[in-house]
């Protein structure tokens, strides 16, 4: 049975916190009836064995709590075991403690610090206050473009700007803090903002949330045309076991096992168990279990059948990402060499750092015989 010490640990408990503490607490308060009394029990048989009757409902009560307490016990039992308590509890406490820095900072408006560690809590910026940055480029350039008009005018402007007058498109000094003149909000709003006002306008009615930021270029690939073109022969849409395998590219003596990976996110990637269960991914809104792992545990099954039927063929599972990113792909790359897994990209996979396809796959030496094909083929 699969994790069958967590499952007696987990009974362990509920039966403490069921009998020891419900079952016999609820009958010692009603009945004065000791659960794990043997002089309780001998009470009980002799008053049957004496003629006892039930009449009362408290008595229909007793008997009836008694006889269910077991099926009630293993029902609770398997509901306590579907529950993830490990990651309940320590979420329960990960957002109490975030509610505390939250409110410590602002109580305090500083860091909280935690012994010799500080936990730096920093307030996200209003987009109103932030500008993208090809709008501030494209404001400077237009401002550029304003002034280097205003110096090509007559001769007469020229010789102005010597003698350091000032025109109208130009902004009129502030000498409010010498005491000779005071300072207008449009003035102040003009200092701070070196941008023309036509532009603010249109900038503060921009959300950050409505700049698309351009997505990264799809690659288009054929990949059963690339695996023949480099001497493979090739299976599609095969199933081993429970997986779904996109292509399997054999060779004389190695079989590829290509399985996509369509799940749209950024994914953090991490291939280590922990507390016995299975390595996940984890995206901003969700995880799920390793893709990787699930599809070296099949392969690694599929690989036992064909040295059941004589065969010696490598087998190397090949992820490709088809539609979201693996925001760590470059510090897991060692883990998967490791591992014997190949992780490359297509369409709108990433990041940019793995190999398409086209560029992973390796050229064929010695191709498959027909007869290494049917077993295969047979081994699914």
């Amino acid at each position: 049975m699969k994790n069958w010490k967590r499952n007696l640990l987990v009974g362990f408990i509920w039966g403490l916190i069921f009998f020891l503490w419900w079952l016999a607490g609820f009958y010692k308060v009603n009945w004065k009836f000791e659960v794990f009394s043997p002089s309780s029990w001998i009470y009980l048989r002799n008053e049957f064995l004496g003629g006892w009757v039930i009449t009362a409902t408290s008595d229909w009560i007793f008997v009836w709590v008694l006889l269910l307490s077991v099926p009630v016990f293993l029902i609770g039992w398997n509901i306590c075991v579907k529950v993830q308590w490990r990651k309940t509890i320590f979420g329960f406490f990960k957002k109490i403690w975030y509610g505390l820095r939250r409110m410590w900072h602002s109580l305090f408006g500083k860091e909280m610090v935690l012994g010799k560690k500080k936990v730096k809590y920093i307030k996200k910026k209003s987009h109103k206050h932030i500008r993208p940055v090809p709008l501030h480029v494209s404001a400077r350039a237009l401002e550029k473009n304003k002034k280097s008009s205003i110096s090509s005018g007559s001769s007469s402007n020229k010789k102005e700007k010597e003698e350091g007058a000032f025109d109208q498109n130009r902004m009129m000094p502030d000498f409010s803090a010498f005491g000779l003149g005071e300072t207008t909000p449009e003035r102040s709003a003009k200092k701070d903002n070196p941008y023309p006002s036509f532009l603010d306008e249109d900038l503060s009615n921009i959300s950050l949330d409505d700049i698309a930021l351009p997505e990264r270029e799809p690659v288009y690939e054929d990949i059963t045309d690339i695996l023949v073109k480099a001497g493979y022969k090739v299976v599609a849409d095969a199933q081993i076991d429970d997986m779904k395998v996109d292509y399997v590219a054999i060779d004389a003596h190695n079989i590829y096992v290509l399985v996509g990976d369509d799940k749209v996110g950024d994914w953090l990637a991490d291939e280590e168990k922990f507390n016995g269960e299975n390595p996940l991914w984890f995206s901003e809104s969700s995880h799920r279990i390793s893709p990787v792992f699930e599809m070296k545990n099949a392969t690694d099954a599929f690989a036992e059948r064909l040295k059941a039927v004589g065969d010696s063929h490598k087998i190397v599972p090949v992820l490709v990402v088809k539609d979201g990113t693996i925001i760590n792909a470059e510090d897991m790359k060692q883990t998967w060499e490791q591992m014997g897994v190949v992780v490359c990209r297509t369409d709108k996979g990433g990041p940019d750092e793995l190999p398409t396809v086209g560029e992973w796959t390796p050229s064929v030496v010695e191709a498959a015989d027909a007869s290494d094909i049917d077993i295969i083929r047979n081994s699914f």
